[in-house]
């Protein structure tokens, strides 16, 4: 029973890999008959798994949506990542999701081998989380809303609290949801305005029930990036700055990250860095203390607050007490 139980275990590991097996590869990989490997997947069908038979020469399977939730096969590996995972969430700027987390986590842990099970609590011992750096805090029902939204491509009524603090309504066309460790923004359409937007979810209510149907527009995820890292990194602040770094756009990006900064890769190997902020000495600090070699594209506020914030750093490093 324990060998028929551990073939049958072994054979969902690699359906749940979601490629398509011929009957001849399982019963290789296996070592059984194609007799035997058909009464192991009718027994796993007959657990809840959803196992296609697929048609061609020799016939195949691959696995489908099951009727119910099965049990997973996870490796300890895949346990140890789940579980960390889990951990994590619960611990996140998403509200509302904490309990959920710990309790799929006491779960797995309840599943586990006792070997497995050390190793996530000697990971987790080892692991403190800082207070203070959350960021604001985000409804989890919010964020299921507004993916249903996107999902069925229905119009979203909403409330919304400015940065200034006015509350105002508005009706958007939600495109899809991005987030920072700090912050979750919802990218739409603006029908009134003719624009795309950037809004905070932690400021945004849904009003149900969902407004009318339309079709999404066909854009890129890595164009979404991009308008969220600018409408984020440069558009509410008053200066514009644009500077070229000479480092690649992947060692600029560790510096300046997609709220702070538009990276762009250049042809010769430097990075196209664009920024905004309250004021030219605010960026001239950040840019001095990134230890990159840059020059100023514009403006020329920039290269003035610079040569100020050299000359009083050389004051500072030259005087004695």
């Amino acid at each position: 029973m324990a060998r028929t139980a551990g073939r049958t275990l072994d054979l969902l590991g690699l359906l749940q890999t979601h490629r398509d097996w011929t009957g001849a590869e399982l019963c290789g990989r296996l070592e059984v008959s194609d007799r035997t490997l058909r009464r192991d997947v009718q027994y796993l069908r007959e657990l809840g798994y959803g196992i296609d038979s697929l048609p061609g020469v020799g016939g195949g399977y691959r696995l489908g949506a099951g009727a119910s939730i099965p049990p997973l096969v996870l490796s300890a590996d895949e346990a140890v990542a789940i579980a960390i995972g889990l951990r994590a969430a619960a611990t996140s700027v998403v509200t509302g999701i904490e309990e959920a987390a710990f309790g799929a986590l006491a779960k797995l842990e309840g599943s586990l081998s006792s070997a497995t099970r050390h190793r996530i609590s000697t990971l987790e011992r080892a692991m403190v989380p800082l207070g203070g750096s959350a960021g604001d805090p985000v409804d989890m029902d919010v964020v299921v809303t507004v993916s249903q939204a996107i999902r069925d491509g229905r119009r979203l009524r909403i409330e919304y609290r400015r940065h200034d603090g006015e509350q105002v309504r508005r009706t958007v066309e939600p495109h899809r949801i991005v987030h920072t460790p700090r912050r979750w923004y919802l990218v739409a359409w603006d029908s009134d305005r003719r624009d795309w937007r950037t809004l905070r979810l932690d400021r945004l209510t849904p009003r149900l029930p969902f407004a009318d149907s339309f079709t999404p527009r066909e854009i890129p995820d890595d164009a979404v990036r991009s308008f969220a890292t600018r409408s984020l990194s440069t558009a509410p602040y008053p200066f514009r700055c644009t500077v070229i770094v000479n480092a690649p756009a992947a060692a600029v990006s560790r510096k300046f990250g997609p709220t702070v900064a538009e990276v762009t890769e250049r042809d010769d190997g430097t990075s196209l860095l664009t920024a905004g902020a309250n004021s030219p000495e605010e960026f001239a600090t950040y840019l001095g203390s990134s230890g990159l070699d840059f020059e100023v594209v514009e403006p020329e506020a920039l290269r003035v607050s610079l040569r100020a914030l050299a000359e009083r750093l050389t004051r500072a490093a030259d005087r004695t007490s």
